[in-house]
């Protein structure tokens, strides 16, 4: 199976975060690190779907790519499941919960949020799939069947029997779609493609092909972000505030436009390594062994490696080095104040605020007293940034206030996901499995 390492080759330093491949880099990298195996599901997947789209020649290279990364990313509610190790199993078995926690997901943290109803469908019959009113059937129908083709595959040790697609088509899966896969094999070599694992150069050659804007590049990161809801609920509500207070006192002290724009990602991304840390490590209700610290500590090295020449380094070392203290006791490297550039020591005191202001497994809340006199103490102690602590200080309320007003729309969205996913779940169980 691959690793962080194998994903790194071929891809060249600082390429930046402007294209779909280096976005979907970073999503890669990191849901790797939850299962590697959904990863290359997806992606077998997204190959299949975008090759019978060109086939066709009706939709624009914006259109295919997003389509590709609907299929990519189709089996994202996956995720929230511990230790699957067989996807094409699974797939047969549960069905309904992450296609439908997915369709929650895609709609409201992605910018494909349109397209989220191909996720929804996927796992249900042709013959089902034709009574259910969608905007998008056709590509449901490629999605479905290029999901079944590769669980299948998996089943079969990698060997494709068309016979039994073909004895299923009009029940199972849609002719028209089965029908266009075969013609874009025949012109395209896909199976082939995908037995040598050429299929990979493809995807990167097609994502890299397509810009994506501001608001789409934070849209699909703070996606990834929200997956940390798999591992920790809290992690995920510490990584918004975080990017709320660096935010904030980013602009209280006059950073300049790209300071502030790495200051957003390097904070945005500083937990992402989490993903890779044991749940019972991450939600410990008490003080963590020895152990269990080193486990946990290794998160920003992990950070780091998921980073590492996809985007700029200033962003990379905001992420990586928000542990670090002025005074040379931080972790992992223990540099000192000479090595740290004054964004990279702003996200730190604001991780620390965020620590102190949020709910944890193991603490409440502290109070704004207690919270201040900690933030104090390290600064007159030398380890963080005196600069940046008097500057919260001094605007400690405000900071706090507009922190909560944002909250709100952002736990809110995350919550009415859950409740809406309580609420639809039982009508798509009644279905079943076919």
């Amino acid at each position: 199976m691959p690793c962080v390492e194998d994903y790194r080759n071929g891809v060249d330093k600082g390429m930046g975060i402007s294209t779909c491949k280096g976005i979907y880099e970073i999503i890669r990298r990191t849901l790797s690190m939850v299962n590697r195996n959904i990863v290359n599901h997806g992606e077998v997947v997204g190959y299949i779907v975008s090759k019978m789209l060109e086939y066709e020649r009706v939709y624009t290279h914006a259109e295919i790519v997003n389509y590709t990364m609907v299929a990519m990313l189709h089996d994202i509610g996956m995720y929230r499941e511990e230790n699957i190790k067989n996807v094409a199993d699974f797939e047969n078995i549960v069905v309904w919960e992450h296609s439908v926690y997915g369709y929650l997901f895609l709609k409201y943290f992605t910018p494909l949020g349109n397209l989220a109803d191909i996720v929804l469908y996927h796992h249900l019959a042709y013959k089902k799939l034709k009574t259910v009113e969608s905007k998008h059937e056709h590509i449901t129908e490629c999605l479905a069947l290029a999901d079944q083709m590769d669980t299948y595959m998996q089943q079969k040790s990698g060997m494709m029997d068309k016979s039994y697609f073909i004895n299923n088509v009009d029940v199972r899966f849609s002719r028209a779609a089965l029908e266009l896969f075969f013609k874009a094999d025949a012109r395209y070599g896909i199976l082939k493609h995908l037995s040598d694992g050429s299929y990979k150069d493809e995807i990167n050659e097609l994502l890299d092909k397509f810009e994506l804007n501001e608001r789409e590049r934070r849209a699909y990161l703070d996606m990834l972000v929200y997956t940390i809801d798999f591992r920790s609920e809290f992690t995920v509500i510490h990584t918004m505030s975080t990017v709320n207070f660096a935010q904030q006192l980013g602009r209280l002290m006059r950073l300049s436009s790209v300071d502030l724009k790495n200051l957003y990602y390097g904070a945005l991304l500083h937990d992402l390594g989490k993903l890779a840390i044991p749940v019972e490590i991450l939600e410990s209700p008490g003080r963590l062994n020895d152990a269990d610290m080193e486990i946990m500590r290794s998160h920003v090295t992990i950070t780091r490696e998921i980073l590492d020449g996809i985007v700029d380094d200033a962003i990379r070392d905001i992420a990586a080095r928000h542990h670090e203290k002025l005074d040379g006791s931080g972790y992992p490297a223990g540099l000192t104040e000479k090595d740290l550039t004054f964004p990279q020591q702003i996200v730190a005191v604001a991780d620390i605020l965020s620590a102190l202001y949020g709910k944890r497994s193991y603490k409440e809340s502290f109070d704004a007293d207690k919270i201040k006199d900690i933030l104090r103490s390290d600064a007159d102690n030398g380890k963080i940034s005196r600069r940046a602590v008097d500057c919260l200080m001094r605007n400690y309320d405000t900071i706090i206030k507009n922190y909560e007003k944002e909250k709100a729309n952002t736990v809110g969205l995350y919550l009415m996901i859950k409740q809406k996913y309580d609420e639809i779940i039982p009508g798509f169980r009644a279905l079943g499995n076919n």
